[in-house]
């Protein structure tokens, strides 16, 4: 028999990392996300031993002509994300 928890509410990445920050439970989050509080030890890891890994984030696109301001601002935020 296998048992599957259902959520009792579901909710964005933020207020995912804030419900966590304000000690409402545990959550999966990218270690991107929480890398600093990590570091600061307001966040703990728990069960590292089975944590998931991915391939780096990549952004394709064709050139850096023609592109919304929109579309700039999340380029560049992505690149300041992942450095």
């Amino acid at each position: 028999m296998t048992f599957t928890p259902k959520s009792q509410f579901s909710i964005n990445n933020h207020l995912r990392l804030q419900a966590v920050l304000d000690r409402l439970g545990i959550a999966w989050i990218a270690h991107m996300s929480v890398a600093d509080a990590i570091q600061s030890g307001k966040l703990v890891k728990l069960l590292p031993e089975y944590a998931m890994t991915y391939d780096p984030l990549y952004l394709y696109y064709p050139s850096r002509r023609g592109h919304s301001n929109v579309f700039n601002l999340i380029v560049d935020a992505l690149k300041v994300k992942a450095a």
